[in-house]
């Protein structure tokens, strides 16, 4: 009888770390970064962005909210323009469903081009103003 008692003891002990383990690894650590709530959104499904035009203010760093609809990796990456040659923000390959915020620096009064690297056919455009 000890036996069994002494191993249901151990099986509730195993249980309760696993449980405990797997909340922490789902749970972010460190304190939540804030969202503008003003943040333009982007979102990524039948692969293609949704807006194709966004605006954000011209000589600030913005936050760009990413929202990865499909299950295929993608991001968002700013160039100067549509040659893709001159890379000015790259964000985090992220595969779906999932939403990134990104941070990205000061973009000077212009229009920009955007487009998934993993997927170069998804683009749009972005306007800092």
């Amino acid at each position: 009888m000890k036996r069994i008692v002494a191993t249901l003891a151990l099986a509730a002990v195993a249980l309760a770390s696993a449980a405990c383990g797997a909340s922490a690894a789902s749970q972010p650590s460190g304190p939540a970064a804030s969202v503008d709530p003003n943040a333009p959104a982007v979102s990524a499904k039948n692969l293609a962005f949704t807006p194709t035009e966004v605006k954000v203010p011209a000589g600030k760093a913005f936050q760009l909210v990413f929202n990865n609809e499909e299950g295929l990796p993608h991001n968002v990456a700013i160039y100067t323009d549509a040659s893709a040659s001159t890379k000015l923000f790259g964000g985090d390959i992220v595969t779906g469903p999932t939403t990134k915020v990104y941070d990205v620096p000061a973009l000077q009064a212009g229009t920009y081009f955007f487009r998934c690297d993993v997927h170069p056919d998804m683009k749009g455009a972005i306007q800092a103003q």
